[in-house]
């Protein structure tokens, strides 16, 4: 038998799917990087500010800034765009998977919760590379 949910999602997480979603081609590694760390792994949901409106996905995708609050304090997710002042750019490639899979950032400090970074580790190496490459090709933003 398939799922119901019959309680209504908040406006924040966007308009139901209509149908479903197909993967691209793992060849097509932007567009799969783009499924990714889209509808699959949800990182842009995290990792996009809050806007009145919603996530505002159509000005500052992938900007970070979204606090989260839990038992750990408060977390803000990072701008993971490849901008040269707040975001990606100065990353390599292996502190990028690192970051996703273990929560150790850039300089070798752990990062907050929320992330599942437990659930990243297992990621297949093939699946990083078009994630990072995709992250690398979104255009850079600035952190709000």
């Amino acid at each position: 038998a398939s799922s119901q949910y019959k309680i209504a999602l908040p406006p924040a997480y966007g308009p139901p799917i209509a149908a479903p979603i197909t993967a691209p081609a793992p060849a097509d590694k932007l567009a799969y990087g783009a499924y990714l760390a889209g509808p699959l792994g949800h990182c842009l949901e995290c990792h996009t500010p809050m806007g009145p409106k919603g996530i505002m996905y159509d000005t500052d995708l992938g900007a970070g800034g979204l606090p989260f609050t839990g038992p750990w304090g408060i977390s803000v997710s990072k701008n993971i765009t490849p901008d040269p002042d707040h975001g990606l750019a100065s990353w390599t490639d292996a502190q990028i998977d690192r970051a996703i899979r273990t929560g150790v950032n850039k300089d070798g400090q752990k990062m907050m919760p929320p992330m599942g970074y437990g659930y990243y580790a297992k990621v297949s190496a093939e699946d990083m590379g078009a994630l990072i490459a995709y992250l690398r090709s979104m255009p850079a933003k600035k952190s709000p």
